[in-house]
């Protein structure tokens, strides 16, 4: 029988095999990706960009800070080295965004459980299909702002927790598209904890809104376009209640931020990983709207918390990925739909929440203890 020794020692030959081929299938789907409404999107703001104009008065499809402005200039740049669509230049970007995901996952996850775990890690997100099929086979960028917030996590783990990287982190974060909007305030709370003091809860929204400054005469545009923007409204999560007479259009908004607000709250003493986690199930569960891309937000840092409930979730929201882009937008073939993702994130989170539940037990807590201290000496 191989020892652990042999079988550690096959452990990177696995990763880096499996590695190679979720990265054959990414580049497969990005070559053969012939673009949509949002990589069509893209190519408007470059136009505009090159005449001058103005992001949030010229187009109503700029819906994020001028960050996200200056990396399409660079993939318009590459896509004239490469002769390739700006499209594919732009997956390229992603593609490289999500191997440093993968790289940082890595890192956060070694540190804690070992090189094993690192590994498992950071192959759990590369592979995962819902990372593949937005960055590849969607052109959608919401991972590149999730990297940035794993960065922030990988500098809170020091000790002490290094503060200005992180709050740099989360500034980069908000700036290339604000998915991670609430996670900095998760962030503010004692260094010593992990956290990077109230900075965090200022820094990086105050980086974000001077962002804005040389568009500040366009600040209806901004207002509508980026600060009400929400995804597709549909019946999804919250907006069901809309079905019910008399309920006022802003009453899904306002539950909203009142469940994100009250999670920021709530998970203020939980170890940051996986507070960002729950953060990010919460926000799913209760947006107002959705797109597809939203589907991929938890999935990296589920990566670093591998159970029932992520595997459940990065099955059901692949499948309904797929649906919604079969050509007749998955309204003639049958499929998980908007509502699949939404059911599976409450289930993740009822997982997790359980997960919590033992770790506060009594019995888990002594036996957190005993591997701390030792296991009790016998007297003979």
């Amino acid at each position: 029988m191989a020892g652990a020794g042999e079988q550690d020692s096959h452990a990177p030959h696995f990763f880096f095999l499996a590695f190679a081929l979720a990265l054959v299938l990414r580049l497969t789907l990005l070559l053969g990706f012939s673009g949509n409404y949002d990589t069509a999107s893209y190519e408007q703001v470059i136009t505009i960009l090159e005449r001058g104009g103005d992001l949030y008065t010229d187009t109503d499809r700029y819906n994020y800070s001028p960050v996200w402005s200056l990396v399409l200039r660079s993939a318009q740049a590459l896509s004239e080295v490469i002769g390739s669509d700006l499209a594919v230049a732009v997956g390229l970007l992603l593609l490289l965004a999500d191997g440093l995901t993968a790289a940082v996952l890595f890192r956060i996850a070694a540190a804690r459980r070992g090189r094993s775990a690192g590994l498992g890690s950071a192959l759990l997100f590369f592979a995962n299909p819902v990372s593949v099929l937005i960055s590849s086979a969607h052109g959608q960028f919401d991972n590149l702002s999730i990297l940035f917030l794993l960065v922030a996590l990988l500098a809170a783990q020091g000790r002490p927790a290094r503060r200005v990287p992180i709050l740099a982190a989360l500034s980069a974060s908000l700036l290339v598209k604000h998915v991670t909007a609430f996670h900095p305030l998760l962030f503010a709370r004692r260094r010593e904890h992990g956290g990077a003091g109230l900075g965090a809860a200022v820094v990086p929204y105050l980086a974000f809104a001077l962002s804005f400054l040389p568009y500040l005469a366009s600040f209806e545009g901004i207002r509508s376009h980026v600060l009400e923007y929400s995804g597709l409204r549909s019946l999804y999560g919250t907006d069901a209640l809309l079905l019910i007479p008399g309920v006022p259009d802003w009453v899904p908004l306002a539950v909203f931020v009142l469940a994100a607000g009250l999670a920021v709250f709530v998970l203020r003493n939980i170890e940051l990983g996986r507070a960002s986690l729950l953060l990010f199930l919460v926000i799913l569960i209760f947006a107002p709207g959705i797109s597809r891309q939203y589907f991929v937000w938890p999935v990296a840092l589920g990566s670093l918390y591998p159970g029932p409930g992520y595997l459940l979730y990065s099955v059901v929201a692949s499948a309904s990925i797929l649906h919604l882009s079969s050509p007749s937008g998955g309204e003639d073939t049958f499929g998980p739909g908007w509502f699949g993702p939404w059911l599976a994130a409450i289930v993740w989170l009822l997982f997790e929440l359980l997960h919590l539940r033992r770790l506060r037990s009594p019995d888990a807590q002594s036996l957190a203890g005993e591997s701390l201290n030792g296991p009790p000496s016998s007297k003979h």
